[in-house]
């Protein structure tokens, strides 16, 4: 695939930073300011919605479709165990390519990829062809092209947007995508309930072309020259290890990845077997989480501080694990909503939080080597996803997800207390 290679035009041409930082005052930086001021940016961030729209449905279809052909929580364990995997074992090393490659390239490459696997998936299901384990190797591929396509965009924001738009920006790209975890599954629950799970694949694989078109309009600007420093695969790891405050980052966002962030692929059960509210519940459940999820990413991108902010992020990260425990305690569906709107504020503030302050701290000439180990927290999800799965097919999936919010909650207490670098972040 041929790519535009030219020189950067001037702003005003592509609309990628303001002729003046008078344009957007960064100290009232509206919640939509770098949509509303960066053509480039925006065509951008529809693109990342429309692929994560994609994305949220398959994995909703996949996580539903373990459930009805095995009824064994211990097996969607094992799917969401395959999706979550390759960002522990690709991430890193995705990190060094995105470093030594054209990051649109391979942007375009990972999205062409992942149309064709939808496709194959549909035609599987339509078929009537699919076994149980076609699913665990469809949830491997492709969380190893989400491992090498998320680490690429979060790169990619600090090239589109200048410093002092950048919180706002990454606050928005969060927001962007948890407001996808209201679409997708949302789409996905009436697509099952209605006319099955086939179709849904068929509906991402339409909602991952639109994200090829939007990103192929996208012309970076020049990448700086390559210094003779080294590019190799555990740079982004040996980086984040060197420094205190990175390494208290990475650590605080893997807590509730590894401990609480596993319930997400097990709604499911909750709606089927303890709500039972079926598909279109499901739907529901995750549409609420994602509305909470949106705000919570909103207040941080409405948030243009990038220091000070230490103590609040542990605050955030401790207090997330209180409405799990509320969830997985509930047998109500108007108390399951609250919670689950409340953990999706909490949660996406933290996270977007997090992310925003490790951008930050980073340079542009090893940003894809840390964001691709920072992807390593996100591979703690399946870890905790397996345990969490064989715990619940033994005590029950309420019990499993309430012991591992307080143990998340009370490890962040205990590490916060300790990392006097976090806090004075």
């Amino acid at each position: 695939m041929a790519i535009r290679q030219r020189s950067f035009p001037r702003p005003r041409e592509v609309g990628a930073f303001p002729a003046s930082s008078a344009d957007v005052p960064p100290a009232r930086a509206r919640f939509f300011s770098a949509v509303a001021h960066y053509p480039v940016f925006r065509r951008f961030w529809l693109g990342a919605l429309a692929a994560s729209v994609g994305q949220w449905m398959q994995q909703v279809a996949l996580g539903w479709l373990a459930l009805i052909m095995t009824g064994s929580p211990a097996f969607v364990g094992i799917v969401i165990f395959c999706a979550g995997l390759p960002f522990l074992v690709v991430a890193p090393v995705g990190g060094s390519l995105i470093d030594r490659l054209d990051r649109r390239r391979l942007m375009l490459t990972c999205q062409t990829l992942a149309f064709i696997l939808a496709i194959v998936l549909a035609l599987d299901v339509l078929g009537g062809f699919v076994q149980p384990w076609h699913l665990p190797i469809a949830a491997f591929l492709n969380g190893s092209l989400l491992a090498l396509l998320i680490p690429t965009q979060q790169s990619l924001v600090p090239a589109l947007i200048p410093r002092a738009g950048l919180t706002n920006a990454i606050g928005l790209m969060s927001a962007g995508q948890n407001m996808t975890r209201v679409v997708g599954p949302s789409i996905a629950g009436i697509v099952i309930a209605s006319i099955g799970v086939g179709p849904t694949f068929i509906a991402q694989a339409l909602a991952i072309a639109a994200s090829f078109v939007l990103v192929f309009s996208v012309v970076l600007p020049p990448r700086a020259p390559r210094t003779g420093a080294g590019r190799g695969v555990f740079d982004g790891i040996r980086l984040i290890a060197s420094r205190p405050d990175l390494r208290g980052l990475f650590l605080m966002a893997s807590i509730p990845t590894l401990f609480v962030f596993p319930y997400i692929g097990f709604l499911n059960v909750f709606a089927r077997d303890i709500l039972q509210i079926g598909a279109e519940g499901l739907g529901l459940l995750m549409a609420v989480s994602g509305g909470g999820a949106v705000v919570g990413s909103l207040l941080v991108a409405s948030h243009g501080r990038s220091e000070g902010v230490g103590r609040l992020l542990l605050g955030l990260t401790v207090l997330y694990g209180f409405p799990i425990v509320g969830v997985a305690l509930s047998r109500t569906l108007w108390i399951t909503l609250p919670m689950m709107f409340l953990a999706g504020v909490l949660g996406a503030a933290f996270m977007s939080a997090n992310n925003a302050l490790v951008q930050h701290r980073v340079s542009d000439d090893v940003r894809g080597r840390v964001m691709g180990a920072y992807m390593l927290t996100w591979g703690f999800m399946p870890l905790g996803s397996l345990p969490m799965g064989l715990i619940g097919d033994r005590v029950g999936i309420p019990v499993a997800v309430a012991a591992g919010a307080i143990v998340s909650s009370v490890l962040a207490a205990v590490f916060g207390l300790r990392s006097s670098a976090l806090r004075d972040i």
